[in-house]
């Protein structure tokens, strides 16, 4: 019992001391299924696993459709959860940390309207998925952030070339 206990409290501080040099990977396994009802922990494992594996991380969701993770690094990470949802998250290091937090995880949500429009929505978290509001960013930062759009309106590019058909 003892030797449980002491294991749960090492568990516990190990968690808390590495949240400073948090992974968005490991931040997106604790993540609770409040923030992407769609996912379910296991269904967030099991992406994490077949792309470890060198597979498509492709998974069923709770609406019965696919989900499929499209990019990992180690401080963002891309989301196709449905045919009408992309998801986008970035783990970014505050200049100036706000009280005392000094990591913060931008949500993206882009609903696709069509197959070439789309509107984003972002939200902002603490490494330990508490919702905040938004941040003093660096101009680097807000840039990577405004990348989430840029996407939308790229893919829009391509698709109105492949109407078209016009080749590049």
């Amino acid at each position: 019992m003892k030797q449980w206990l002491a294991a749960c409290l090492l568990l516990y501080i190990t968690s808390v001391c590495s949240a400073q040099g948090l992974a968005l990977r490991d931040a997106f396994r604790q993540m609770p299924d409040s923030v992407m009802p769609t996912l379910t922990q296991n269904n967030r494992l099991d992406c994490l696993d077949f792309l470890d594996a060198g597979m498509k991380a492709e998974v069923r969701n709770r609406l019965g459709g696919t989900s499929v993770m499209t990019a990992l690094t180690p401080d963002s990470l891309s989301l196709q959860v449905s045919p009408a949802l992309r998801v986008d998250m970035l783990l970014l290091t505050l200049a100036e940390p706000i009280d005392t937090v000094d990591q913060v995880i931008v949500v993206g949500e882009t609903f696709l309207v069509d197959s070439i429009y789309g509107e984003t929505t972002l939200r902002y978290f603490t490494p330990t998925w508490q919702s905040i509001p938004a941040p003093p960013l660096s101009e680097s930062q807000q840039k990577r952030i405004a990348g989430f759009s840029l996407q939308t309106i790229l893919k829009w590019s391509d698709e109105l070339i492949k109407k078209v058909n016009i080749k590049i």
